[in-house]
């Protein structure tokens, strides 16, 4: 919030007092009217930079119950109560310090919303926050009727996709599409693990002429999108959705989380011009390769990244889970400037990183933070530009990534694995379900159900077979080294 709308106004509203200081100085080296007319141009300043923030719009386009927006508010009507004080100080009389009518109100503060009963909250949060201030420096009578306004300025729509209509879903065989609701399960009838619950199911939805939706006019962009990986956005909206999600905008890769949607949004806003600054709180994933694509574009259009925190311990909203999160504040400020335009020099950005991090009593996370200065890449990190490096021809098919196991359900215990009896090491390559059932009756019973319904065809086997791309291992070569794959390597 800070580095993305408060930094950048604090920096306008320095340039602001320093010329107001400026005039007033020579306006004490003056006598009579030659002075009252060169202090109202003191005043002239302070005033400009006030209508300039009663104007300002802030966006948060996953706003939920309003938290950023009411954050945003509170330093606005802060910096504000700055200048009211510094044209009093400029002998401003008290009649013109109510600013005829102008003043910081929830109607500079936008969101978009998906969640209705979210959407209502967030504007009565803003409006319970802004009498708040109204009362304690103004008083009760200060507040005029009708107490609040219906500003419309939080929409209740989806953020990142717009639909002509939609119908329910059906298949060839004009029945109704179905899919597992993401969220109930059961045990296992052979592990006891808990498995998705295949009679759990949700209809699916067909969107015709889907685009991308559009965001209301503002000066900053901050938020917290929702947090969902590229592997499971259609078991958590739908096939309907995503198809039609991935349709409208191409410009993000497929294997791409959902936040980047809202990022590629923002980026392109503030190249064009239409914004001063974004701040977006994403996945620490944002630096994984498909996701530092999007970034990596944005960079290439004039965006820089001037404030970034890769790393940090986070709660997610939706479902109190500790998760870890990336900060990114995009600014055109030190971008360089290609494609035929001069280059500008780029101006030193901030990265913060988490060296240690402490739990409390009530779980809240105590983190030290070190700062370094520099240009920052697409990876969140200063110094050489390793992202961006391109691949060497001579690596060229001198390693493949071999077999890989598409889903969970082959994943076991030592218990698990002595109850499935599986086959000898090497035994069961090229297995059909047949195969599988005939030498090892519960082994195929193993897989998780989600597998079936996998929208690639290479991962909807149900028995223990390689993925898709795993042949070229096997290609004619007279000698090959693998490694198992784990999470981390001894030293």
């Amino acid at each position: 919030m800070l580095p993305t709308v408060i930094e950048p106004l604090r920096a306008d509203w320095a340039n602001a007092q320093a010329a107001a200081l400026v005039l007033a100085h020579e306006a004490a080296e003056l006598s009579g009217k030659a002075a009252d007319s060169k202090l109202e141009e003191a005043r002239l300043e302070v005033r400009k930079f006030h209508h300039q923030l009663c104007g300002t719009r802030v966006l948060d386009p996953a706003c939920g119950s309003g938290n950023f927006l009411y954050v945003t508010l509170e330093h606005l009507k802060r910096l504000e109560g700055e200048v009211v004080n510094q044209l009093a100080d400029l002998g401003e009389s008290q009649d013109r310090l109510g600013f005829e009518g102008e003043t910081v109100t929830p109607r500079q503060l936008l969101g978009i919303e998906l969640n209705e009963r979210a959407a209502a909250m967030a504007e009565l949060v803003l409006w319970i926050g802004y009498l708040q201030w109204h009362i304690r420096t103004r008083g009760n009578n200060a507040v005029a009727e009708p107490v609040v306004h219906d500003y419309g300025n939080i929409a209740h729509r989806d953020a990142v996709l717009a639909w002509q209509s939609s119908e329910l879903a059906c298949g060839a065989d004009g029945r109704l599409l179905s899919r597992w609701d993401g969220k109930t399960f059961k045990p296992h009838p052979v592990t006891g693990a808990l498995v998705p619950d295949e009679a759990a199911l949700v209809p699916q939805w067909r969107y015709h002429q889907p685009a991308q939706a559009e965001w209301p006019e503002a000066d900053f962009i901050v938020g917290n999108p929702p947090f969902i990986g590229a592997s499971t956005l259609r078991a958590a909206l739908g096939d309907g959705y995503v198809q039609a999600l991935r349709g409208a905008w191409p410009e993000v890769p497929e294997s791409a989380d959902f936040v980047m949607y809202w990022w590629s949004r923002a980026s392109a806003l503030l190249a064009s011009g239409a914004v001063r600054r974004f701040g977006l709180i994403t996945t620490n994933s944002l630096r994984q390769t498909f996701n530092r694509r999007v970034v990596q574009a944005a960079l290439g259009q004039g965006v820089a990244i001037s404030f970034a925190i890769p790393d940090h311990p986070w709660v997610d909203s939706a479902n109190g889970a500790a998760v870890r999160i990336a900060m990114t504040v995009g600014s055109r400020e030190g971008a360089a400037v290609s494609a035929g335009k001069a280059a500008v020099e780029a101006v030193p950005a901030r990265l913060l990183s988490v060296t240690s991090e402490q739990t409390g009593e009530f779980g809240e996370v105590s983190v030290t933070l070190l700062e370094s200065t520099g240009l920052i890449s697409a990876d969140l990190s200063v110094g050489a530009n390793v992202a961006a490096a391109g691949a060497l021809l001579a690596n060229e098919s001198l390693s493949n990534r071999g077999v890989q196991l598409f889903g969970g359900g082959f994943m076991v215990t030592p218990e698990e694995a002595a109850l499935l009896l599986p086959p000898p090491l090497g035994e069961g390559w090229g297995w059909g379900p047949a195969d599988a059932a005939n030498h090892h009756p519960r082994l195929p019973q193993r897989p998780r159900p989600d597998r079936r319904t996998s929208r690639r065809e290479g991962h909807r086997p149900v028995r223990p077979e390689r993925g898709t791309g795993a042949d070229s291992i096997s290609g004619g070569l007279p000698m090959a080294a693998g490694t198992g794959e784990t999470r981390a390597r001894p030293e």
